[in-house]
């Protein structure tokens, strides 16, 4: 009641705010009228939907006190039934003992009521044997396997007779066997004859699909019969003599075994006979499954069971199959090109248009997976590239023994179509790279990829042979220089065919790499490139220096009297230089425009480089200003006559920053007749070569003659502070950090 109590002062509480609210203006107690009639169709809307609810839930405890008195009337008559029939069941157990002697009875009825129904087969087994024997000779297997049916039927009926006596006799169950023996030869000999149906399957189809439908209807029917044998079992533990016999195993067997003699016996040669046995063994592999899948698809499925899904199954005889045969190949080991023929069929043609995805013959090859591991597949593709690597060893070694008989030939090299001396050497590694990767993308992008580096990596690392032979060329040469009589333009050939190699790897790169594939592989392409682009750079630097030094040796003597009294007298020193230099480049105009540039600037750099330090050297001893201005005019005058022969040959490389500026700058500070401003000569030769060491200051100031050495050193020591204190960034080389002086020269 107080729960009420307070329910109703809380609902005249909120009434009194609901009518406060509503009536806060004037104007709304003309509504009142309105407000009421609506709280009253409210109030009798909720008093609707209460009586409502509570008429369901009167129906529902009136419904379900109906069922519970329904399920108490129920629960007793079950009670009254139980109670009945155990006192139904109290009289079993004598009623058991009383039946004893019916069971016995109908144990022997059952037993000659199997016996009467097999009589006729008990006594007729020798003829039915023989009768059986007859129609399997004959080829009429139905009947032939009816008649076993029958009698191994009529066998394991008896057998179950027996088995079912409470005391067997294993006496009876022995004889019985024994009278039945010939059964199980029968059943062997007709089995004998199924297998070697379903053996030749695919061509029986052809011929008498007959056959095979007669051999499946056998073997399904000695499925049933060992299914039936082992539901008995179940049920009495008697499983008859051969059971269960699994045909239908023993026929799958059968034909993935002739299925494995077909892959197997279309090897018509060996390596030993050809050396394309197995592209021809691959072809004729190809040939025979694609047509035996036409044949079974058209003609092997009318003859067997939907159940068996027979061309599903014989293509997945036939990829087992093959895998198996590859590996057994691939462990038998693989020389050159079978590799790359392996790899190919198995992963390009395998699944081609014009094997398993021919769309004529509709194969579902999707659950078939990959005909070889991709352990055995790299296992196979690492093999590949060993291979590969060991072929490029190989041929590599022989072009460059072929290439350096050719060295030693009295006849000069071949010319290009511009008059560049050339060898075959690149035109052979060309023709070997670009061969391997156009069989490498016969098995994939990812295997090409792969030779492309190993590619690089050999032609790299054959330039250390071609140095190797380069050296000993050179230095058979000049052990005895009469013995080679093209030293020089084969020399030049040499550099030539070093700039080509690049070029044609340059081509090689272009044409089979695809950046972007992958990161790491695109780095170690990248690598290998740079890599050999530097080593043949280097090769064709050290070529041209052996041409050079042919030259510097004929040139030595005339090297060693510059800057001399003779040279003060006769001018025939750079006359002779001059003069071979120019003969020397009528062979260097057949170098490629590359190495002839280069062989210019060599040229150029060496004679300012022999020149600079003969003036260095302090050959002479100038005791006037007469014999300083002398000696500084010879040498403007020789700097220019040398820039005037290679400018002739080279006009663009000698016109811009020539080395023989060098001896300009030497020369104005041999000239400068008042000492004091020989510091402003020094300082700017030095902002022009900044890499002047104190030696070479000093060799020059005492060249002059006119300077003390102590004050040489002084004027040198103060000049250099300077020049250090307002040097910023790295120091500019020129040919002088090339000039090493011997300190006995300041002594």
């Amino acid at each position: 009641m107080t729960d009420v109590g307070e329910a109703e002062a809380e609902a005249v509480t909120r009434a009194t705010l609901l009518v406060a609210n509503m009536l806060q203006r004037p104007d709304q107690l003309q509504k009142v009228d309105q407000y009421r009639r609506r709280v009253q169709r409210k109030k009798a809307s909720v008093e609707a939907m209460l009586k409502t609810a509570m008429q369901s839930q009167l129906d529902g405890v009136r419904t379900g006190l109906s069922q519970l008195q329904a399920a108490l009337l129920d629960l007793r008559e079950i009670k009254t039934c139980l109670s009945e029939l155990e006192t139904s069941l109290v009289r079993v157990p004598n009623l058991s003992e009383g039946l004893h002697d019916c069971r016995d009875e109908y144990a022997r009825h059952s037993q000659y009521a199997a016996a009467m129904e097999n009589l006729k087969h008990i006594f007729t087994v020798p003829e039915s044997v023989e009768k059986t024997q007859r129609w399997i000779a004959d080829g009429r297997l139905l009947y032939a396997h009816q008649c076993l049916m029958d009698l191994e039927n009529s066998r394991d009926d008896l057998l179950f007779e027996l088995h079912k006596l409470p005391h067997q006799n294993p006496n009876d169950t022995r004889m019985l066997k024994e009278y039945f023996a010939e059964v199980q030869n029968l059943s062997d000999e007709l089995g004998k004859q199924v297998w070697v149906i379903l053996q030749r399957a695919i061509n029986t189809a052809r011929k008498e699909p007959t056959q095979v439908v007669t051999a499946l209807r056998i073997v399904e029917r000695e499925e049933r019969a060992d299914q039936f044998a082992a539901q008995r079992k179940k049920g009495s533990d008697f499983l008859p003599p051969g059971r269960p016999k699994k045909w239908r195993e023993r026929a799958l067997s059968v034909l993935e075994g002739a299925v494995v003699q077909r892959i197997e016996g279309n090897m018509f040669e060996g390596r030993e006979d050809s050396k394309n046995w197995l592209i021809k063994h691959l072809e004729m592999i190809r040939l025979l499954v694609v047509e035996d899948m036409k044949v079974i698809r058209s003609l092997c499925v009318p003859c067997f069971p939907p159940h068996y899904n027979i061309t599903q199954t014989y293509l997945q005889m036939y990829h087992k199959s093959l895998a198996t045969h590859l590996v057994e190949t691939i462990e038998g080991g693989l020389e050159d090109n079978e590799y790359v023929t392996l790899l190919s069929w198995t992963l390009n043609v395998y699944a081609g248009k014009e094997f398993m995805g021919d769309p004529a013959l509709g194969l579902n090859t999707a659950s078939l997976g990959p005909l070889l591991d991709n352990k055995i597949l790299d296992e196979l593709i690492a093999k590949y590239l060993k291979n590969v690597k060991t072929n490029y060893e190989a041929w590599m070694t022989k072009a460059l023994e072929i290439e350096e008989r050719e060295w030693y030939r009295s006849e000069p090299p071949q010319q290009d179509a511009d008059a560049h001396y050339k060898t075959e050497l690149p035109h052979l590694i060309h023709d070997m790279v670009r061969q391997n990767l156009e069989v490498a993308a016969t098995i994939s992008g990812e295997v090409q990829v792969q030779v492309l580096i190993s590619s690089l990596e050999q032609v790299r690392m054959f330039a250390g042979k071609f140095q190797a032979a380069v050296t000993r060329y050179h230095d058979t040469y000049y052990a005895d220089r009469s013995q080679i009589q093209y030293y020089t333009t084969y020399m030049i050939a040499l550099a030539n065919s070093c700039q080509a190699l690049v070029d044609v790897m340059v081509g090689v790169k272009t044409q089979f790499w695809r950046p972007g594939s992958s990161a790491p592989t695109d780095a170690t392409i990248a690598r290998e490139f740079d890599g050999l682009l530097t080593a043949y750079q280097r090769l064709r630097e050290n070529m041209c220096d052996h041409l050079l030094e042919e030259a510097l040796v004929d040139l030595q003597d005339h090297f060693n009297s510059l800057l001399t009294q003779r040279w003060l007298q006769y001018t025939d020193s750079l006359d002779t230089i001059c003069l071979t230099l120019s003969d020397y480049f009528n062979d260097y105009s057949h170098l490629h425009q590359k190495n002839f540039d280069h062989m210019v600037q060599l040229v150029l750099n060496t004679v300012a480089l022999r020149y600079t330090t003969a003036i260095l050297q302090k050959r002479l001893t100038l005791r006037t200003q007469d014999d300083r201005k002398l000696v500084a005019d010879r040498i403007t005058a020789e700097a220019e006559k040398v820039s005037s022969v290679l400018e002739q040959v080279a006009p663009d490389l000698v016109k811009f920053d020539s080395p023989c500026e060098v001896l300009k700058g030497l020369a104005e500070v041999i000239r400068v007749s008042d000492v004091e401003f020989i510091s402003l000569e020094l300082h700017r030769l030095l902002r022009r070569y900044p890499d002047m060491t104190s030696e070479h200051l000093t060799a020059l100031l005492l060249l002059r003659g006119d300077l003390g050495r102590l004050e040489v050193r002084q004027r040198v020591a103060d000049m250099m502070e300077e020049m250090t204190t307002q040097r910023t960034g790295p120091v500019t080389k020129s040919i002088f950090s090339d000039i090493h002086l011997s300190t006995s020269l300041f002594n």
